[in-house]
């Protein structure tokens, strides 16, 4: 198997205290440390070593700064917003398809960009994203760039690597002489409709000919 990507965000945010559902003040300065921190991530992003023994990250900060922290890993949006909900977790690195569910749902906090130091370093087209930014109130902070991967069969498409993931949204033959449909396997998740809307809103000289499959 092979494959080409598409870039995709995730984002942190700092949840409500106790899961209350208040809406909470923004701080204004950082006080003294509680000693602790609980989070519900994605597989990978906050890394001990559990998913590659090469990485892990948090037993350097834990020595560091003190801190114990503890993660609870979420294999879903939907997941992350369910414990968001349940309350007990001091941030979330909430996808772009969970973040104003919990934003509107008062589940976590405006954040004050003013206490990150490396704020101005962010790029600027993802500073005030729409999926963390409301009514120009950050609730969330970029994190990290991850990707979403089309992974084709060698043996269907030989030395011919798909170059457009027209092969996902629309029926064609393919290298080995028969059709994609039926053939295809996505990702099961809200959030993959926004791939395909993305596909079928790039210009393209064919626009009116696009038929989505069924």
């Amino acid at each position: 198997m092979k494959s080409i990507l598409k870039t995709c965000t995730a984002l942190t945010m700092v949840a409500t205290l106790g899961g209350q559902t208040m809406a909470q003040e923004m701080l204004q300065a950082l006080g003294p440390g509680e000693g602790e921190v609980s989070i519900v991530a994605w597989a990978g992003y906050i890394e001990r070593g559990e998913t590659d023994k090469a990485f892990d990250w948090v037993t350097k900060f834990e020595a560091d700064t003190g801190c114990k922290v503890s993660v609870k890993t979420a294999a879903t949006s939907d997941e992350m917003v369910a414990l968001m909900n349940e309350g007990g977790f001091d941030l979330v690195t909430a996808s772009g398809d969970a973040s104003l569910r919990l934003v509107a749902g008062k589940r976590v906090q405006p954040i004050n960009t003013a206490l990150i130091p490396s704020w101005s370093s962010i790029d600027e087209r993802l500073q005030n994203a729409p999926w963390h930014t409301v009514d120009g109130v950050h609730y969330g902070t970029p994190y990290v760039w991850g990707a979403n991967v089309l992974m084709y069969n060698t043996e269907v498409f030989g030395d011919t690597p798909p170059d457009s993931w027209n092969v996902v949204f629309e029926e064609t033959t393919l290298p080995d002489g028969k059709s994609n449909k039926g053939r295809v396997q996505a990702y099961d998740g809200p959030i993959y409709v926004a791939d395909a809307a993305l596909y079928l809103m790039s210009p393209s000289p064919n626009w009116a000919s696009r038929t989505p499959m069924s």
